[in-house]
């Protein structure tokens, strides 16, 4: 009969611890996976979810804008309005800054031509 020797009977146990070793590097390598996979599957659920938010504060900022300008607008063609009426333009020179209308002699027309400014033509 084949006698043991304490080699041989070492050897059954060191396999089993580095099998042990192997069994345990699969399973934390495998849990690491799947963490990384859950965590993946999370950031791809919520990113868009996220843009969609900040896309919707940029409409609604943008929406906010475009009623401020349209407002803004009418009021610039309700001043225009009133402005281009030269009756209005000719009672507030007259009674807030004692305008009135010029008289023959003050009136000068200007020719178009090939004059400088400072010159003057007699």
């Amino acid at each position: 009969m084949p006698r043991l020797t304490p080699s041989a009977v070492a050897s059954p146990s060191i396999a089993r611890g580095r099998a042990r070793r192997i069994a345990s590097r699969h399973v934390g390598l495998g849990l690491v996976l799947s963490a990384a996979m859950l965590l993946g599957g999370v950031v791809l659920y919520l990113w868009p979810q996220v843009r969609l938010m900040g896309l919707w504060y940029q409409h609604s900022k943008l929406l906010q804008q475009r009623t401020q300008v349209l407002q803004r607008e009418k009021e610039l063609q309700v001043e225009l309005g009133s402005l281009q009426q030269l009756r209005r333009i000719e009672e507030i020179a007259a009674q807030h800054l004692g305008l009135r209308p010029p008289q023959a002699t003050q009136v000068i027309y200007v020719r178009p031509g090939p004059q400088s400014v400072g010159q003057r033509r007699e």
